[in-house]
This record gives structure tokens, sequence and C-alpha cells, in this order.
């Protein structure tokens, strides 16, 4: 009998931040289309924080940060919640112990919106800015709720 172990850096999806002239959250490294791209003034911010607390690859002239399949839900959330604000690493570290599954499901229902709304062509990300600033807003006030913030 063969026990295979399997790291995070080799599983079939592999969810990432590329890292050029604006961030992107993509679910799979294959992919072309981001989910979610920040060009904020805190895209340095969110940048130097993933960096500190996962692999970071570069890949031609883009640096890659890789995430964890388990912390994908944590830092999708917290994307979520720092669109628009300065970025915590606090608030990171507190999603990556215990994410709201409601606010995992809000991030899902955000994706299944804008992949069934219009369509857009090329590589715009999936979720765009207008529904990003909105859901930021919300995400932030149900995690007061739930006492992570």
């Amino acid at each position: 009998m063969v026990i295979k172990a399997v790291s995070y850096l080799h599983s079939e999806v592999t969810p990432i931040i590329r890292c050029g002239k604006q961030l992107e959250l993509v679910i799979d490294e294959k992919l072309k289309r981001p989910i979610i791209a920040i060009t904020s003034k805190y895209a340095d911010d969110v940048y130097r924080i993933l960096s500190k607390k996962f692999l970071v690859r570069h890949n031609s002239d883009i640096k890659e940060i890789l995430i964890p399949l388990q912390a994908f839900p944590a830092v999708s959330v917290w994307l979520l919640a720092s669109y628009g604000v300065k970025p915590s690493e606090e608030l990171l570290d507190k999603l990556l112990l215990n994410t709201p599954t409601l606010l995992v499901d809000l991030f899902w229902d955000l994706v299944e919106l804008s992949s069934t709304s219009v369509k857009t062509k090329g590589n715009k990300p999936l979720i765009n800015r207008n529904k990003l600033l909105k859901a930021s807003k919300i995400v932030r006030e149900l995690l007061k709720l739930y006492e992570v913030m």
C-alpha cells in the first residue's frame, strides 16, 4: 500500500494572487480571468500582508502569492473586507483562525451573481468594482456582528 502525501502546493487547484500592475485573485493559476482585481492605493499593503503569510514565487515579471486551499475562504473574505480601505493584518489572522460561513457564502454568491450577469470579454475581473465596494461595507458590518473586527 502506497500512501501519497500531497502538500497544498501540489493540489489540483491552486488559488493565487497575481501581483503585476494590479493584484488579482484567481481561483486557479491556469485561469486568466481574475475574480477580484485590486488597483487601489492599498494594493501594496495587501501584498505586504499576504506575502508575510504565504509563499511567493516569481513568474516572469509577475509575483504570485500561493494561497493554500484551506486558507482561501479566509483570504477571500479578508479581501472583500479590505476592498477600498486599509487592510488589517490582525483581521486576516482572526479570519485564518475562524471565518464565518455566512461571509464565505456571500463571497461565492457574489461570484455567482457576477457570472450570471452581463458577460464581459477579456481579463476583466469577474466581480466588478461597484459590487465589491458595496459588498465590502456589508462584510465589515457583519464582521462587527461576529465580533471579528
